[in-house]
């Protein structure tokens, strides 16, 4: 049976950036978005009204939630085992100790 070792800062920080990363997709997902609109801004027609909701509606959807969302959901799953890893050690602790 393998091992299980788990070094509590690094993963700490681990989280952390990975929350920093979710903010940081969902601003650029917003950029793009409006990056989208302004090229397509000028069009007309029916292609255009096409392109326009496929853009805020699918596309919107995934770039500033769903991708964001994800990311935010592996720091958050991170975080519940970091804790537990803690808390077990804890228990650990406190059962050597007679605590």
């Amino acid at each position: 049976m393998a091992g299980c070792r788990i070094v509590n800062a690094a993963v700490e920080s681990a989280v952390s950036n990975i929350k920093t990363i979710s903010d940081e997709y969902k601003t650029l997902g917003e950029n793009f978005i409006a990056d989208l609109n302004n090229a397509i801004a000028e069009m007309e027609g029916e292609a255009k009204d096409a392109l326009q909701n496929f853009i805020n509606t699918d596309v919107k959807t995934f770039v500033e939630e769903s991708l964001p969302s994800a990311v935010e959901g592996m720091s958050t799953l991170l975080e519940a085992n970091r804790t537990n890893f803690v808390d077990v050690d804890q228990q650990i602790a406190d059962s050597i100790s007679g605590s």
